[in-house]
């Protein structure tokens, strides 16, 4: 015989069992099956065609023992076309005794993912006596070459359905009713019906556990159900005397989703309700932001596949039951996967630690349920089998004394990374047990020196990882109107107290309203609505309160007081301090020359806090022009005028206007001629504007006025002529000379008007002439008896 191919030695060195063959068997030859499968030998002749058919049977149904399961064309999968029901006759068949079995699967095919639990369906049959399913495999590339089935597991005649923990398969930790763990009445006979063993454990090497390097692989493995007699041949080799229908499971290699959901949630101490909440309750509770604030909870959510054989593990060692989608879980389940299963890491961690703190971190190893939820749900994005979750949900406190090595604080910040680790080239393996092959490998122990490896990932897989991040934040409560005292502003018609916060929706909070100042005290109460955007509202009941008037408010977190202040009621909140004009007179007249303070305007604060403003006064489109500052306190009103502005308009209508904090009002001045004025005509029986003004112009000379001058604006010479001394052509006191013709010459020395008349016409506000002493012209009519006095004493001064 040919040695059987390289890939058909298991670690121990043993080779593995061809596929047996009829080929080449004659019709007149009888065969019978040997205790070795994969063997055939010839048989004296004599024997019945029955045990021919038998013998292809039992072949057909045992899985021998061979190599590990290899993954090498993970990518063509074979279907069996219908289930293969067999129901073997009851014969005796050779060294087991009579079989008389029967049972069927529910599928010819079971998938799920390697590394996590597979559901499989059955019926064990009417016949009396234990049911076992054999698990074992073949290739995917190559379903004609048997490998060695790796456990047997005890069948529930009353159940139809049982779990295989495919993450614990061919290990020491078994699965479900493995025979390793539970009493199984199982019988090992050698080739001359010699019982050998009478348990799992005392042939473990032998049903092919013993040399299994790895977890099981992503392949397709035979299950079959037998009852329970093994017939035990040299290597090593154990057949299933009788084995019912056989069907196929099919492990496909684990996925991961590369995103980590996250959301924050109240305290459930703050909200009503079971503390322990489910998931559902968690999802409609929360807000989908990253801000977390202090003292509630953030909330985590990760999705792979591969991990919940594992977590299924040590759920049962903790008593939790089968892991199911919406079960909330003890965190130490997650704590124990943690820090048992190789290649699986989860860190959350502070980014922004100041200098020379410790960095904040959640510490998986001490975990405390009241600070820590493990929650369960199904799948989102990827593929998983059966009723086995394929998302955890992990539910972190921020309050002080919680789950990080350092109590979160406003203002910091956390990454988070979920990975499956892989170190390309390198593939996990089973720890060696002191070197004896025939012992099951311990289920969680790697074999080292060996980077930290995810258990399904092959040797061209690195490490995949997911990451998030979320930062802490105040609880606080920010409203939008307030005064620079921090009093709380609140309209009058209709008003109500919002703002931001940080506080979730689903804590009930409320408000008061109180004024003890009124006649009969006045108090409401009102709800705080928060939504999910980060606002709140606060219907506030004022008691048709004025603008101006202040009430006490009160915030309550149930009855905790959490804030209190003062309410202003205000017309406006974006404008709570605005004057505005109340009255304007629609028409109102003037005297020119008078002033303005028959327009009276009326202002008030119309907001309801103290308020200043500036009031301004235009006229005939900037003619006149004036304006008025203001305070005016809450409530306060005013009548307002301009005494003080003077009118220089001609009689006639003009329009104004007045403007205050934005509020314009409109009308007409109507300028009339001034009652005390009188008009002088110039002798020519016109009056003018010159001869009003001289006339306003002249003075007595007793009153100091140097520049008098006659009715006509002329100077007081008779002639006509002026002279600055008895003699023509004498020198000014400046030693210039006269006018040669005999005019006056100006005080500066310029000879005067060719026609000897004081310079400028009439109205003119030219100076006058000055005499050598100081009197000018204009003092000369008047002054005579003043200058003869002089001329008599003989002085000129």
């Amino acid at each position: 015989m040919n040695p059987p191919p390289e890939d058909e030695i298991d670690r121990s060195g043993r080779p593995s069992a061809a596929e047996p063959s009829d080929a080449g068997v004659s019709t007149d030859t009888d065969v019978t099956c040997r205790s070795r499968p994969g063997r055939l030998s010839v048989a004296p002749r004599g024997v019945t065609v029955l045990a021919v058919v038998f013998a292809i049977l039992l072949v057909a149904a045992a899985a021998p023992v061979g190599a590990t399961p290899s993954t090498a064309g993970a990518t063509a999968v074979s279907e069996p076309p219908e289930p293969n029901a067999v129901t073997a006759p009851a014969v005796e068949a050779g060294p087991g005794g009579p079989a008389d079995i029967n049972g069927s699967f529910s599928r010819p095919t079971f998938t799920g993912v390697a590394g996590d639990p597979v559901d499989i369906r059955y019926t064990a049959g009417d016949s009396s006596g234990s049911k076992y399913l054999l698990i074992g495999g073949n290739r995917l590339t190559d379903t004609g070459q048997p490998v060695g089935y790796t456990d047997v597991v005890k069948l529930d005649t009353d159940s139809t359905n049982i779990t295989l923990n495919t993450r614990l398969l061919g290990t020491n930790a078994g699965t479900g009713k493995s025979c390793r763990a539970t009493d199984c009445d199982l019988k090992f006979v050698n080739e001359n019906g010699k019982e050998v063993a009478d348990s799992l454990s005392e042939l473990s090497g032998a049903t092919g556990a013993g040399g299994l390097a790895r977890p099981l692989v992503p392949q397709r493995y035979r299950l079959a159900i037998t009852n329970g007699t093994f017939v035990v041949e040299e290597p090593g080799v154990v057949t299933p005397v009788e084995a019912a229908e056989s069907s196929d499971l099919l492990l496909t290699k684990p996925t991961f989703h590369d995103e980590i959901e996250v959301f924050t949630t109240a305290d459930p101490d703050n909200v009503d309700g079971d503390s322990n909440e489910s998931l559902s309750d968690i999802e409609g509770n929360g807000l989908d932001r990253t801000a977390v604030t202090k003292g509630d909870r953030v909330v985590l959510g990760f999705e792979s596949t591969g991990i919940w054989g594992a977590l299924s593990h040590f759920a049962a060692e903790q008593g939790e039951g089968p892991l199911q989608a919406g079960q909330a879980v003890n965190p130490s389940v997650l704590s124990e996967f943690l820090m048992t299963e190789n290649g699986v890491s989860l860190e959350v961690r502070q980014t922004n630690p100041g200098m020379n703190e410790p960095r904040s971190e959640f510490d998986p190893a001490d975990v405390n349920p009241e600070d820590v939820t493990l929650l369960l749900a199904d799948a989102e994005e990827l593929e998983t089998a059966g009723s086995t979750p394929g998302r955890f949900y992990l539910v972190l406190d921020t309050s002080d004394g919680g789950p990080f090595t350092e109590d979160p604080e406003p203002g910091d910040e956390f990454a988070v990374e979920f990975a499956l680790e892989g170190a390309e080239g390198h593939r996990y393996a089973f720890a060696d047990d002191d070197g004896d092959d025939e012992e099951p490998p311990a289920a969680f122990e790697q074999r080292l020196p060996a980077p930290d490896q995810f258990p399904y990932w092959e040797t061209d897989d690195g490490t995949v990882s997911a990451e998030a991040s979320f930062s802490i934040q105040e609880r606080y409560f920010e409203y939008d109107h307030v005064t620079d005292d921090g009093e709380l502003l609140v309209e009058a018609s209709g008003g109500a107290v919002t703002g931001t916060t940080t506080i979730l929706p689903p804590i009930e909070m409320s408000a008061t309203f109180v004024d003890d100042k009124r006649d009969e005290p006045f108090r409401s109460e009102s709800e705080v609505s928060l939504s999910d955007d980060g606002n709140f509202t606060i219907g506030a009941d004022l008691g048709n309160a004025d603008p101006g008037t202040r009430l006490n408010y009160e915030l309550y977190d149930g009855t905790t007081l959490r804030d209190s202040r003062t309410v202003v009621v205000v017309e406006d909140t974006d404008d709570p301090d605005r004057l505005a004009i109340d009255s304007v007179p629609e028409n109102v007249t003037v005297a020119t020359g008078g002033n303005l303070s028959a327009l009276r305007i009326g202002v008030r604060n119309a907001g309801g806090l103290e308020g200043a403003g500036t009031l301004a006064l235009d006229v005939d489109d900037g003619n006149i022009t004036t304006a008025r500052d203001l305070t005016l306190s809450s409530n306060e009103s005013r009548t307002v005028g301009f005494p003080s502005e003077t009118v220089r308009l001609d009689p006639g209508e003009y329009p104004f206007s007045v403007t205050l904090d934005g509020d314009q009002r409109n009308g007409t001045v109507t300028v009339a001629e001034n009652p005390a004025r009188t008009t002088i005509d110039d002798g020519d029986g016109e009056a003018d504007r010159s001869d009003t003004d001289d006339a306003e112009n002249t003075s007595n000379v007793s009153e100091g006025d140097e520049n008098a001058t006659n009715t006509d604006g002329n100077s007081t010479d008779a002639g006509g002529n002026s002279t600055a001394n008895d003699s023509a052509g004498a020198a000014d006191p400046d030693g210039n000379s006269s006018n040669p013709g005999g005019n006056s010459t100006n005080p500066d020395g310029n000879s005067s008007d060719p026609t000897g008349d004081s310079g400028g016409g009439d109205g003119d506000d030219e100076p006058a002439t000055f005499l050598p002493f100081g009197i000018g012209t204009r003092e000369t009519l008047l002054g005579t008896v003043l200058v003869g006095a002089i001329h008599i004493l003989g002085h000129w001064v």
